[in-house]
């Protein structure tokens, strides 16, 4: 999941649109037009493509970005809640875009899965800007993990959106507190389980039948596969109780995918 987050987050960071001193219809048919030019440079294994429209008489635009994300429960509830943080970042990054919201423009982006049906969203205007903007401080990554891993910047960024938006919920009660590099440059997931889960998840027979269950996940060889060029090649999760009292933990490499 963080790698496609970061993949869609960095695409956008990279693309600052060049917009002339025109009237505000003007800009907003411009950014859309070079947008859509631009549009290739969105695709690889997580985007399978990009589009924006731009609603003149509404002073809005649309941005979509259609994935290859399969539309169950736990990627509705992953991208639901990380999307705000996500794309505030994202139009925070952008010249062009800010520009245009303080000129009263409307932002509506969304996330769609491989049958298009919305992920995530986020609807903003400069009011909604700036209350998430003052919401969703970065948070930095300690400067020994990042440091020691030889960690993308980008990458480092990422992490920091991500960590600022936690906890997450998942469907199942299980709550992600926060995403890191450890001093073996694993990605690791700090997850708390629910009371009532912590004790059946002890011990290794507990653990075999977890790392079974992640396995299953149709996304995760993706994802896996895709963070290796950030010289990651291991995915640890750790489970913690409600006190956070270790559970159990599990780790995952490029050998338990094949």
């Amino acid at each position: 999941m963080i790698k496609k987050t970061t993949q869609i987050a960095c695409t956008f960071v990279l693309l600052l649109f060049l917009v002339s001193c025109k009237n505000t219809k003007q800009k907003m048919q411009e950014y859309v037009n070079t947008f859509n030019n631009s549009s290739e440079f969105f695709h690889n294994d997580i985007i399978s493509g990009a589009k924006a429209n731009a609603f003149l008489d509404k002073n809005k635009i649309e941005i979509k970005i259609y994935t290859n994300l399969e539309p169950n429960e736990s990627s509705k509830s992953m991208y639901s809640q990380m999307s705000p943080a996500m794309f505030s970042e994202i139009l925070k990054n952008d010249n062009a875009s800010m520009e245009l919201i303080r000129e009263g423009v409307n932002f509506e982006m969304f996330f769609l899965a491989n049958n298009a049906t919305i992920l995530g969203e986020l609807k903003v205007d400069e009011k909604e800007l700036n209350e998430l903007l003052n919401k969703n401080k970065m948070v930095s990554i300690d400067s020994k993990e990042s440091s020691g891993s030889g960690l993308n910047p980008q990458f480092q960024q990422m992490l920091s959106i991500m960590n600022q938006n936690m906890p997450i919920t998942n469907e199942d009660g299980t709550k992600i507190l926060k995403i890191d590099i450890s001093d073996k440059n694993e990605l690791v997931y700090h997850v708390e389980v629910p009371q009532k889960y912590a004790a059946v998840l002890k011990g290794e027979a507990a653990k075999v039948l977890m790392k079974e269950s992640i396995l299953r996940s149709s996304d995760l060889k993706t994802i896996l596969s895709s963070i290796q060029q950030y010289n990651i090649t291991t995915i640890k999760y750790i489970y913690l109780d409600d006190k956070g009292k270790l559970v159990n933990d599990i780790i995952l490499t490029g050998k338990d995918l094949k």
